[in-house]
């Protein structure tokens, strides 16, 4: 059985453990790329900019 692999939108990088959708950008982003500040589904990219807040929850 071959695992699916997946490239991360935000680094770029290929991944069998599954993606995240950022509620900021809507990229699909791997663990490594989840932004560490926050327990929600953002990306280190949306979450570095000034004011990212989710509208939804």
């Amino acid at each position: 059985m071959t695992q699916k692999k997946e490239t991360c939108e935000v680094c770029g990088k290929t991944t069998t453990t599954g993606l995240t959708k950022c509620k900021g950008c809507a990229r699909m982003y791997c663990t490594k790329c989840q932004s560490p500040s926050t327990s929600q589904d953002f990306c280190r990219e949306c979450v570095a900019m000034e004011g990212v807040v989710s509208k939804e929850d």
